[in-house]
């Protein structure tokens, strides 16, 4: 065993082998190695050198470090407790019995050490010695050194005897894994941590970390006269004097510089100790002396030493030093003379710059011969022979320097001006840089025209005016017609369909104004006449003009030197130019402006034939439509759901007929599920008007459209795509778009179809008009108001600000919070779908099948049947919710389900929050099933849910939690609190109006502070419609067609049924 393993080492490696932990030994005779496995913390494998050698390999960690480690230690030990030599020799191989060890027993094992208490290391106080030496990195340029930071490193005492540390990138190493370090053979420390100061600890573990970025980047020690020396780490630049700093705090520190040792430092800002003396000498001449006390300074650093002080540089005093110290190298001792026709620039250009380092004496005799001023610089423009010419005066105080000899101005005899040379030459150069030669009496340059002429004023003349005062010659500014003096004015009237635009401006002549229109169109910053004079167009007024312009250009035309454009653009023009002191309206105009921003005063009678009283805000809604309509203007009818956009459109439609300003039928394109609800609407509020739901087959829609006396045609989107043709070949007045939101993507082929309709008048009604972005916006306008908006391209730059006030008078906006006032506690709707084709065969079979059963009985038979005939009515009832209820394979669809759907996704797109009713559990998980399919969240209260699960869902609900909250009938009657509530669906309706009361009931009660609406789902044509129908004269029999229990149908009279079963006849 070798003699340099320490004592410890080896007492480890003998307790290893006491504990059994040596697993294995193989002896291979051929190699001459010892291939052993030993249990640590994992179960290392080992070959021991069977020679004299003993150059012995383990896998551990703690072994490549050191060359050697307490488990080859226990390998050997174990060899000699079998009587064995660790000398192989080759006439007597070994077999050593194997000890078999357990997975188990090797897993306990490895874990076993920790459960022990952990051998204490014996902790030996150290201490840390830090030497910072300045490193020359090259011998021309000292002031390029580094500062290299060695180490020396023993134990604590009073007189402590510490070693150099040869590599300090393995101390460092050594250091964070708390490991032994050897100094050399006969010295090793246990780098413990406990073992250093808290000071200690703290700088070795932040110059370890220097270390270890040091080496991703590359480096390995420093080059110190030619060698790489790895006792170095190079001290960092941006953590230099905090480390400095620290260490100058510890008891051993030095930094060498050459002979200089500094054992303590501080840091200081300000003013270097640089002293420059300048004095007269009696030859009269003028010497500046300098003496520099830095006695290293280190420029990658900023530092310069001086003193046990430590001089930090900023960016300007390092580049000025640094100039100073290469100037010093040319001269013999550090002092410069000066004639006295040189103080000008000495003190121009110098001392200002050595004042920046140090501290700067002037004797008294010498300030006596010099004068301060400050400089300005005045500019004389003039133009001459197709010239301009420009002299420049350099003035101080009463002395001037020109660049035309003739008007310079000499000073006193025994005076010299200080002049600001730097900014004497600036000036100089910015000529040169804008053309200017130089030439006897000045500068000069063509005379420009056009552009540059512009170019001349509005960029060089205002950069000279920057550098001093600018003078110019009469001639020369008589070119320039400033914006200031030649105000456009513009006149706006309205006639017919567009409004007239009127320009002029004063003193140009009338047949040059359409060109500098042309111009500000194309965005030119100036006009050149035909004089050659330059008209400035940069004022705001020709801002605004050109503004105006550029917004009115897709949609003006240019008529006899006025500018025409439609009238929907009167809002822009206005908003445009009411600050514009040149602007004038005419009277006509002004009324437009006035019914645009306040249509609620615009003079509209209702409809006498209406059937509905409407509350103000509908009124108001009704008076927009008549006020955009008076102007041919379109909008977006944009109110939230619930607030009746359906019956403001109505009263619109029927007053247009009352007033007989009809122009052809009004074509109304909604979604599918609510074509029936427009048709049901119309009856009710204006039965006055001739309404036609265009379906069917091609032949038949043809047939329907073309009715004579139509007031109104009613088709679904995708049917519109369909019958294109024919609507254009149609005699249309209006254009109502329900749900506008459907014709969001103005590339779709329902959009185009649209776009390609004329129809003079256009409404969209939607609760969402922008779903996602602004581009839907656009594309429900171009069907709208075309024109109204630019390109998609120039509209994507536009800023919501400005588009909100384009839009502002075309489209109209009520939330029922702004018309609580105006609303009632509870608002109730009937809201019609149709079958889906299959859906109806469905039903049509079943109803026929029924009525031929009931046709046959006579009152006898049909007592004896009555409790199959009401099964069969709850069937059709089924069947109107959805077939799948009781047909296991149905896949045809229902447009009551479909409708239901749109109604919520619209519903949460309007912040609404919904109960969903139905007396069939077996719908509301259908129901539930495809709402999560469009990302609604529901609760779900069946009849199952625990009393205090349903407090629980109740009050998640209030609280704003999920979209939906979908109630069995049973369920949910009595008890429930959901004033979170503001819409309830009754999605197949009970007609005891108490137990439809109690429903609503759930959202309407104390505690709610918003209006609740209620929507009643009817199948269009089905036995829905014609219960609802006869609800008011029969309330009970409806109680007892959905309570079905025999008390309540004993009630029931045949000819009450007969009434239901001849739906379709």
């Amino acid at each position: 065993m070798k003699w340099s393993i320490p004592e410890r080492i080896v007492e480890r490696g003998r307790d290893y082998m006491k504990e059994g932990r040596v697993i294995s030994v193989d002896q291979d005779a051929e190699r001459k190695v010892w291939h052993a496995e030993v249990l640590g913390n994992e179960l290392y494998r080992i070959q021991l050198d069977g020679t004299a050698k003993e150059n012995d390999i383990c896998e551990c960690p703690y072994w490549k470090d050191h060359g050697y480690c307490k488990h080859t230690v226990a390998v050997e030990l174990y060899l000699r407790q079998k009587g064995m030599s660790r000398i192989i020799k080759a006439d007597q191989p070994v077999v050593f019995e194997k000890r078999s060890l357990s997975i188990s027993e090797m897993f306990t094992k490895g874990f076993a050490k920790l459960n022990q208490s952990e051998e204490k290391r014996k902790i030996t106080p150290l201490t840390v010695e830090y030497i910072v030496d300045v490193i020359e990195t090259n011998n021309y340029y000292p002031e390029l050194a580094v500062l290299g930071v060695s180490l020396r490193l023993g134990h604590q005492g009073v007189k402590p005897k510490t070693y150099i540390i040869k590599n300090i990138g393995e101390f460092f190493q050594s250091f964070q894994k708390e490991g032994t370090f050897l100094i050399n053979k006969q010295h090793h420390f246990d780098l413990i941590k406990e073992a250093f100061s808290i000071e200690h600890q703290e700088l070795l573990a932040q110059l370890a970390a220097i270390y270890q970025t040091s080496q991703l980047l590359g480096a390995n020690g420093i080059q110190v006269k030619g060698k790489i020396d790895k006792r170095y780490l190079v001290l960092p630049i941006d953590q230099g004097q905090q480390l400095l700093e620290k260490m100058s705090k510890l008891p051993h520190f030095q930094l060498n510089d050459d002979e200089i040792k500094y054992r303590h430092l501080s840091f200081t800002n300000g003013k270097l100790p640089i002293l420059f003396d300048l004095s007269k000498q009696p030859d009269g001449t003028y010497k500046l002396v300098i003496d520099d006390q830095i006695t290293t300074f280190l420029s990658h650093y900023q530092w310069g030493f001086s003193k046990d002080r430590v001089y930090l540089f900023t960016q300007e005093q390092e580049a000025i030093y640094t100039t100073l110290l290469q100037l010093l190298k040319r001269v013999e001792k550090p002092e410069i003379i000066y004639e006295k026709a040189e103080l000008s620039d000495l003190f121009g250009s110098v001392i200002p710059l050595l004042k920046k380092l140090g501290t700067v004496s002037v004797s008294e005799e010498v300030t006596q011969e010099v004068v301060y001023h400050p400089l300005e610089a005045i500019f004389i423009f003039r133009k001459i022979k197709g010239m301009i010419k420009v002299r420049v005066d350099f003035t101080y105080g009463g002395v001037v320097f020109s660049t035309d000899e003739k008007h310079s101005v000499a000073s006193g005899e025994n005076q010299e001006v200080v002049r600001e040379g730097k900014k004497e030459q600036e000036i100089l150069d910015q000529l040169a840089t804008f053309g200017y030669q130089k030439v006897a009496d000045g500068y000069e340059k063509n005379l420009p025209a056009g552009e540059r002429l512009y170019y001349f004023f509005k960029a060089e003349v205002p950069t000279f005016r920057r550098l001093g005062e600018v003078r110019m010659g009469k001639k020369l500014r008589e070119l320039y017609l400033d914006a200031a003096h030649h105000q456009p004015l513009i006149e706006v009237s309205d006639s017919d369909s567009w409004l007239d635009v009127r320009f002029d401006i004063t003193g140009i002549a009338e047949q040059e104004i359409d060109a500098v229109l042309a111009s500000l169109l194309r965005n030119d910053r100036f006009y050149t006449l035909e004089t050659g004079e330059i008209l400035s167009l940069d004022s705001e007024e020709f801002q605004q003009t050109s503004e105006v312009l550029t917004m009115l250009r897709m949609n003006m035309k240019n008529v006899q030197g006025t500018i025409q454009v439609p009238r929907n653009q009167g809002l822009i023009i206005e908003n445009m130019l009411e600050n514009n002191s040149q602007a004038h309206f005419s009277d006509s105009f002004k009324e437009m402006v006035t019914n645009l921003t306040h249509p609620e005063k615009f003079e509209a009678v209702l409809p006498e034939k209406i059937q509905a009283t409407l509350r103000t805000y509908q009124i108001d809604g009704f008076k927009w439509l008549k006020m955009l309509s008076y102007y041919q203007f379109g909008g977006i009818l944009a109110d939230e759901m619930g607030l009746g956009k359906t019956l403001q459109t109505i009263t619109y439609l029927l007053s247009e007929k009352e007033e007989k300003k009809q122009t052809g039928a009004a074509l109304i394109v909604a979604p599918a599920s609510l074509i029936y609800n427009w048709v049901a609407e119309l009856k009710k509020f204006a039965p006055d008007l001739q309404a036609e739901v265009v379906a069917g087959n091609k032949m038949e829609r043809e047939k329907l459209a073309n009715q004579e006396g139509l007031d109104v045609l009613i088709t679904s989107y995708a049917s519109l795509r369909q019958d294109i043709d024919m609507y254009q070949r149609l005699n249309l007045g209006y254009l109502i778009l329900d749900e506008a939101q459907m014709v969001k993507n103005s590339g779709t082929k329902t959009a185009q179809a649209l776009k390609s309709l004329t129809v003079p008048q256009r409404f969209a009604l939607s609760g969402t008009p922008i779903e996602n972005n602004l581009d839907e916006l656009w594309s429900i306008f171009q069907m709208i108001i075309p024109g109204l908006f630019p390109s998609k391209t120039l509209f994507r730059s536009m800023k919501p600000e400005e588009i909100a006030k384009m839009i502002q008078p075309f489209i109209l906006r009520r939330d029922k919070k702004t018309v609580l006032a105006d609303l009632p506690d509870k608002i109730e709707s009937n809201l019609y779908s149709v079958l889906t084709e299959e859906q109806k065969t469905v039903y049509l079979a079943y109803l026929k099948q029924m009525q031929e059963d009931v046709s046959q009985m006579d009152q006898d038979a049909f007592k004896k049947n009555r409790l199959s005939i009401l099964a069969g009515l709850t069937r059709l009832r089924q069947i109107c919710c959805d077939p799948s209820l009781f047909i296991d394979d149905y896949t045809g669809g229902s447009g009551k389900l479909e409708q239901v759907k749109d109604l919520l996704v619209a519903a949460k797109e309007n912040n609404r929050r919904v109960l969903l009713f139905s007396q069939f559990t077996s719908m509301l998980s259908i129901i539930e099933k495809e709402l999560d399919a469009l990302g609604l969240s529901t609760f779900y209260l069946r009849g199952s849910t625990k009393p205090k699960e349903r407090m629980t869902m109740a009050d998640s609900f209030n609280a704003g939690e999920k979209d939906v909250f979908l109630i069995s009938l049973k369920a949910g009657g009595t008890g429930l609190n959901l004033t979170g509530a503001d819409t309830v669906i009754l999605y197949d309706l009970w007609w005891n109006p108490a137990v439809e009361e109690q429903a609503a009931g759930r959202a309407h009660r104390i505690g709610q502070k918003n209006v609740v609406e209620v929507w009643r789902m009817i199948a269009e044509g089905t036995v829905e419609e014609k219960m609802d129908s006869l609800q008011q004269e029969k309330r009970e029999l409806f109680q007892k067609v959905i309570q079905g229990n025999e008390e309540q149908l004993a009630k029931m009279t045949e000819d009450d049924i007969r009434m239901i079963l001849s739906i379709g006849e």
